[in-house]
């Protein structure tokens, strides 16, 4: 990792087919509305609150999807006000415990049905609250279109009641989970091209909020998505029942939570798509080295480390090469060194690529901060996004050289209560420190998803 902060990025192109702006008379001046109370006595999922009768009239059974909303609309309202049903970390693992049974299956969709309009209904309205000059931008528009039209047909859809029901809703949650998977680089664009229009806290704040806000409901819905094809893998003959067990005997997964998830195994896949995608770019690639405690296992979502492993790893791998650009000097090797303490795992990315620059140093979790002297790879000019407001995965990463990388890495890495910290040597290279720790049901009590 080098002064080039920028990353090579995650894959993905965003379903942009809305982008019809918004009118003068929707522009508001400030970031930010009233954060949503978190009760943590709120009941399990299952268990139907008094707010939920709210949430239960509000809903419309029309099952078409509105394409063309206004800016504003008083069923965002009436959902935004409502409450969000909190769910610590400890208590989703345990309604996931085994045996999974289809009366916890059906519990766990009825909780979620609920809550998902709730949630989309407040991310819409944080959207609602960016200065208007920002909402103008058509991939920031393209984004609240896309969280309007989930929110749409979320509150449209009726509640699940057996097994038929929940067959619809998984299909819906596909259909809504691959319309927004890569819809950040999107967001990563238009922040990038509006940069200039607000203040750097109002924009960290929203970001830090909006992707608190996905991750959640990511995590919620993948959750539900892995616990109904665990249920399904041991019930494919037979009509399920109150007494099924989970297809896996050994108990390793948990829905999408890992149990026994090996570290080294992790860093070596990631490693090596980074690797790919240095080829694939720079036409070369440093090798690696994995040191350290490399027998390590512990309980985490793997998607989650994919993620984090990857940015660090794409920082460094590009510092590396960067390092040695126009010279005859071989590429410095990156390290990776892994080591578990008592409750805790900490995976250490080294590189020689030049360190960061000490006048900058303190900008690298900005987001929209980025050294990359863009090109036709990673330039967010419209060389890259069709008009359509798509973009080609083949030909560039939306993501690349936009800021979003490390800021986005700290928040995944602090969501469980894990931490991120980057030491430069300028002049050398740097550290990145990834610190993690277990998922346990005795030691996560309090995590708010």
């Amino acid at each position: 990792m080098s002064s080039s902060i920028a990353m090579l990025g995650t894959s993905g192109a965003c379903d942009a087919s809305m982008h019809a702006p918004a009118t003068r008379d929707n522009a508001r001046t400030s970031v930010f509305g009233r954060h949503c109370a978190l009760d943590t006595h709120q009941p399990l999922p299952g268990q139907q609150p008094e707010s939920f009768k709210e949430i239960n009239s509000c809903r419309e059974t029309e099952p078409h999807r509105e394409t063309e909303p206004s800016f504003y609309s008083e069923e965002v309202d009436r959902f935004a006000a409502l409450d969000q049903q909190p769910v610590t970390l400890h208590r989703l693992l345990e309604t996931c415990a085994p045996p999974l049974t289809r009366s916890k299956l059906l519990a766990n969709a009825q909780f979620l049905a609920r809550e998902r309009p709730v949630r989309y209904a407040k991310r819409v309205k944080l959207f609602q609250r960016l200065p208007y000059i920002v909402n103008l931008n058509p991939h920031i528009h393209a984004a609240y279109q896309a969280y309007y039209a989930n929110f749409t047909e979320s509150r449209r859809f009726s509640q699940v009641e057996n097994m038929e029901d929940e067959h619809k809703f998984i299909s819906m949650l596909a259909r809504q989970s691959k319309l927004l998977l890569d819809i950040m680089p999107q967001i990563a664009r238009g922040f990038y091209e509006c940069r200039h229009y607000f203040r750097p806290d109002d924009r960290r704040r929203f970001l830090d909020r909006l992707i608190k806000m996905r991750i959640g409901l990511r995590l919620l819905t993948s959750q539900h998505i892995a616990l109904y094809d665990q249920f399904h893998a041991n019930n494919s003959v037979a009509a399920p029942t109150d007494h099924a067990a989970l297809a896996d005997p050994t108990h390793r997964h948990q829905g999408i939570v890992d149990n026994q998830l090996h570290v080294t195994d992790m860093v070596h896949i990631c490693a090596q798509s980074v690797q790919a995608m240095c080829d694939m770019t720079f036409g070369d690639s440093p090798s690696f080295i994995v040191d350290g405690q490399t027998d390590v296992v512990f309980r985490y979502i793997p998607t989650h480390l994919d993620y984090m492993l990857t940015e660090l790893l794409k920082n460094a791998f590009c510092a590396s090469l960067k390092s040695v650009q126009n010279t005859e000097n071989e590429i410095p090797p990156v390290v990776i060194t892994v080591s578990k303490g008592d409750s805790r795992v900490a995976i250490r990315v080294r590189d020689r690529g030049g360190g960061i620059p000490s006048q900058i140093h303190d900008q690298v979790f900005d987001y929209s901060f980025t050294t990359t002297k863009h090109t036709s790879f990673d330039d967010p000019g419209e060389d890259v996004v069709p008009s359509d407001g798509s973009t080609h995965v083949a030909d560039a990463n939306a993501i690349s050289g936009l800021g979003f990388g490390l800021p986005m890495t700290k928040i995944y890495a602090e969501y469980f209560g894990g931490m991120l910290n980057i030491i430069s040597l300028e002049g050398y290279g740097c550290d990145a420190f990834l610190e993690l720790p277990s998922i346990k049901l005795n030691r996560t009590p309090t995590i708010q998803i």
